[in-house]
C-alpha cells in the first residue's frame, strides 16, 4: 500500500459570513430594491468560493482538516531520514520523524488538534505539549518541541494523521480580507447579475479579465 505524506485537505466548517456584505454588493450593482437580495446573496457566496478555488486561500475563518497517511520524511540519514516510510512496528525511541508539518492553506490561523488513527480506526489526540506552531508569509508550520517526539504511526490505515486547523483573513493578525479581493468579488457579482442567461460559448468571458489580473498576484504566490 502506497502511503502519502502530502496532506489532503478537507473543509469541515465553511465561513459563517461573507467578505462582502449584501448592502455593499447591492451598491456596487446599483440595486436599490430588495427583490434581488436572495440572488445577490448567492452570487456573493459563489464569487467568494471562486476566489478561494483560484488562489488556494481561505478568505473568511474556516475549519479544515489536513489528512496524511504518514509523517513527512526527514532530511539526510538517520532517524527520520529517507529510508523511513513513516509507518513502522517499533519502539517510539527507535523511529521518530524529525521534519516539520507544513499546513497547505493560507492564511493560517491556528492548529486545533493533531490526532492519530490506529489500525482499528480509533483517533487519539496528540498532546499539544509535543508541538508548537509558527507562521511565515501566512503559511503555518507545526514543529516538534525540542526534546519531544512525534508518536509513531504503527500499522495504521491510510489517513492515519489528522491535523485540525483554522484558516482565514478575518482574524488576528490579518484583521480582514484585502481590498483587492473584495473588489474582485464585487466585480464578479455584478458581472453575473448583469449576465444571468447562459453564457454563449466564446461570446463573453465567464469572469472579467480584470478579476483574473487581481487574482493573478495571489495565485502566483500560492506555491512561493
Amino acid at each position: 500500500m502506497i502511503r502519502s505524506s502530502v496532506p489532503r485537505l478537507r473543509l469541515v466548517t465553511d465561513a459563517a459570513s461573507e467578505p462582502v456584505t449584501l448592502s455593499d454588493a447591492k451598491a456596487y450593482c446599483r440595486v436599490d430594491i430588495s427583490d434581488e437580495d436572495a440572488l445577490i446573496t448567492s452570487l456573493i457566496k459563489a464569487a467568494r468560493r471562486h476566489v478561494e478555488k483560484e488562489t488556494g486561500l481561505a478568505l473568511m475563518t474556516q475549519a479544515w482538516t489536513a489528512v496524511l497517511d504518514k509523517w513527512p520524511q526527514g532530511e539526510g540519514q538517520g532517524l527520520g531520514g529517507p529510508w523511513w516510510d513513516g509507518v513502522r512496528e517499533a519502539p517510539i525511541s527507535l523511529v521518530t520523524p524529525t521534519t516539520v508539518l507544513e499546513i497547505p492553506k493560507r492564511p493560517f490561523q491556528a492548529v486545533t488538534s493533531v490526532k492519530l488513527r490506529d489500525a482499528y480506526g480509533t483517533l487519539t489526540t496528540v498532546d499539544s505539549g509535543v508541538y508548537f506552531t509558527e507562521v511565515s508569509d501566512m503559511r503555518g508550520r507545526v514543529s516538534r518541541v525540542l526534546g519531544q517526539i512525534w508518536p509513531v504511526v504503527i500499522l495504521a490505515q491510510t489517513g492515519a494523521i489528522e491535523i485540525a486547523f483554522t484558516a482565514g483573513f478575518d482574524a488576528s493578525p490579518y484583521s480582514g480580507v484585502p481590498d483587492d479581493l473584495q473588489t474582485a468579488i464585487k466585480i464578479m457579482v455584478k458581472h453575473w447579475f448583469d449576465n444571468r442567461e447562459p453564457i454563449a460559448a466564446g461570446s463573453i468571458s465567464p469572469v472579467p479579465g480584470h478579476v483574473d489580473q487581481i487574482l493573478k498576484h495571489w495565485r502566483s504566490a500560492r506555491l512561493a
